[in-house]
């Protein structure tokens, strides 16, 4: 006799030994016992779930010979006094039980020479019953729109005693006609630990001597579906005989042991790419299916991910780990890492399922996991815009906005710290100290430390901790808490001042990087110098742009300068449309590049328009020189400001106008 594979022979010969289905059997046997049987029915889900099975056992119980109308006990075929119908209809050659495969009969042709010519004979009569007239369509979906077409009415009103039972894999498929002429059962795919004590009783019946860790591994093979556990467990069997450990089951099947699982999910945690590569050489060197185990390791993310979401161990049936140990490995990440890492074996696997080289795939694909970690999330990025945005419109740094240091005179809650109540300014500042109206403050040190280190973490609580202030990194005061939003300018240090904070920047170079250190400490060339070519080369600049009305802009200026940092254009009242157009925001971008290629250094651009008095030929009146100056002086105590300087960095920005303010 030959052999005869597991999933034959342990196929169900009645309805209680259908696992996993027992809503749908349920109906089925009420539906014989109360006679209400319906002409058509569509049997839909996963392959090998039971849908063929359920579809012969149906028909079984219909035509038993052992009973004077339908039963549900119908004959088991291993039974010696099995009826000859029942033994007909289970070795699929009963003259009143067609099985027709749709895959390989999908024209309307077929289905009238099969179905439709042979509909109207009667079924043949058992001892003055007559018996009914089964058709089962096996993916059914496979059917052309023109053999459905032709279905349609005889499965609407068929002849007496004919059923119509219809399996598929893709009930999407199936027509809205037919779907609406038909019972409909959803077959579901079956539990692991259901397949695993169907397995046992084979097993045990078998005498194979098998762990439980291994059956449970064979059925987890099984991804639901109960042939392809059955099969699974034949392919062990022949590989390791009627003793089975779970290092045969993972040798045989290529499966991932939960030691592998693990090793990679803590090379991902522990950022180890030389760990994750060893498992793929581990891998390779035993003869695992690459493109398996990636799925696996899809699996173990999935299982990761419920075990951290849900915190629940009911979603976890088919889990290869244990859910202790699940939660432990989940603890080492955020749902998002988990989300990405799932989207990530995705890809991989479909590169692997076309790929030349599948270890390259994999070693590269477990990488980028881990690279994915460094990843920073776009939510903590927009918080530390935000944090910064409102560090620099408040102009306290992050770090003293709660809790201000104490001040080098008295403690940090006196009445003239930067934190105290009162608002006033702090007795080392004179009261008379002019401020700027601007968007920044001046000591903004720990946000200018943080983006100058470039460091992951923000300089403030709640996204990411906070940087301590150094306390030698400033000697200035603070300036008060007030929500006026406002630049403190302190006067000029003197040389004693000037050689102690010398020191203290010396002490202190991660604070500032040294290009800007240079910046704020140079000394910046007589204006008068070099006034002529500076200009002369801006225009000669313009004129190789092809920027000629730019030129004629500039020549056209009553007065063009160099001031400080500034390339200052003054027009008259008449030539105001010369002043429009080097206004214009492009222009004043390309001003500003052309400027910093021929000084070498960062220039603003500031135009005016003003009416020419008699002072004019002697150069500007007193006032108005005064007034020039001390702008000029109060733009420079901004721009040397470490805050102000990061924030035109960061911002790529320019000093629009600075106002004097007088102490209220």
């Amino acid at each position: 006799m030959t052999y005869q594979v597991i999933a034959r022979k342990w196929r169900p010969q009645q309805f209680d030994e259908v696992t996993g289905q027992e809503p749908i059997t349920r109906t089925l046997r009420n539906a014989i016992e109360h006679e209400r049987l319906h002409h058509a029915y569509l049997f839909s889900g996963a392959r090998g779930v039971g849908k063929t099975t359920t579809a012969r056992l149906l028909a079984k119980a219909l035509n038993c010979h052992k009973s004077p109308k339908p039963t549900t006990t119908p004959c088991r075929t291993d039974d010696p006094d099995a009826c000859a119908s029942c033994r007909e209809i289970s070795e699929s050659h009963s003259i009143d039980v067609r099985e027709i495969d749709a895959a390989s009969n999908t024209g309307v042709d077929s289905v009238r020479d099969v179905i439709l010519d042979d509909i109207d004979i009667k079924a043949a009569i058992w001892e003055g019953r007559v018996r009914y007239k089964v058709f089962i369509i096996d993916e059914v979906h496979m059917l052309s729109t023109s053999a459905f077409n032709a279905l349609l009415k005889t499965i609407e009103e068929p002849p007496p005693r004919v059923v119509f039972i219809m399996a598929t894999t893709e009930k999407h498929k199936l027509p809205e006609t037919i779907l609406s002429r038909v019972q409909q059962f959803e077959f579901r795919t079956i539990a692991t630990s259901k397949i695993a004590e169907r397995l046992r009783h084979i097993a045990d019946v078998e005498k194979v001597v098998v762990s439980e860790d291994a059956l449970r591994e064979i059925a987890r093979a099984g991804e639901g579906s109960m042939r392809d556990a059955q099969s699974a467990f034949d392919q062990v069997i022949s590989f390791s005989g009627t003793e089975i450990k779970v290092e045969d089951v993972e040798t045989a099947l290529g499966l991932a042991s939960t030691e592998m699982l693990a090793r990679v999910t803590g090379a991902i945690a522990g950022a180890k790419p030389a760990e994750a590569l060893a498992v793929v050489d581990d891998l390779v060197m035993r003869g695992h299916d690459l493109r398996n185990f990636c799925r696996d390791l899809m699996s173990h993310v999935r299982d990761l991910l419920v075990a951290k979401v849900s915190g629940e161990a009911g979603f976890l049936e088919s889990a290869a780990s244990d859910f202790r140990a699940l939660v432990k490995q989940a603890d080492s990440f955020s749902e998002s890492d988990l989300v990405r890492f799932f989207h990530s074996l995705t890809e991989t696997e479909n590169n692997l399922r076309i790929a030349a080289h599948p270890r390259y795939q994999l070693e590269v694909g477990l990488v980028k996991l881990i690279e994915m970690r460094r990843v920073v999330p776009i939510s903590n990025l927009i918080e530390r815009l935000t944090a910064l945005e409102e560090s620099l419109r408040t102009g306290v740094a992050p770090s003293m906005s709660k809790t201000p240091p104490a001040s080098a005179g008295g403690g940090a809650h006196g009445g003239g710290g930067a934190g105290g109540s009162s608002g006033k300014p702090s007795a080392a500042a004179p009261a008379s100290t002019p401020r700027a109206s601007s968007t920044m403050k001046s000591e903004g040190t720990d946000v200018a430390a943080y983006m100058q280190a470039g460091t992951h973490e923000p300089p403030f609580g709640g996204v990411g901790g906070t940087i301590q202030t150094p306390t030698q990194q400033s000697t200035s005061p603070l300036p008060p808490a007030t929500s006026s939003p406002v630049l403190t300018l302190v006067p000029p240090p003197t040389p004693a001042q000037s050689a102690t904070a010398s020191a203290a920047t010396a002490a202190q170079p991660a604070l500032m990087k040294p290009a800007q250190s240079e910046r704020v400490g140079e000394s910046v060339p007589p204006i008068a110098s070099a006034q002529g070519s500076t200009i002369e080369g801006i225009k000669d600049a313009l004129e190789k742009r092809n920027r000629m009305f730019l030129v004629i802009a500039i020549e056209g200026a009553r007065k063009a300068s160099i001031e400080g940092d500034e390339l200052y254009l003054e027009f008259a009242p008449e030539a105001k449309h010369l002043r429009d157009n080097l206004a214009k925001p492009e222009s004043v971008k390309l001003l500003r590049e052309i400027a910093r290629e021929v000084t070498g250094r960062d220039m603003g651009v500031r135009i005016n328009v003003k009416e020419k008095d008699e002072s004019d030929n002697n150069g500007p009146s007193s006032k108005q020189e005064a007034e020039q100056s001390e702008k000029q002086r109060l733009r420079e105590i901004a721009e040397q400001a470490p805050l102000v300087q990061q924030a035109l960095h960061a911002f790529r920005g320019e000093i629009i106008d600075v106002k004097k303010i007088e102490e209220q």
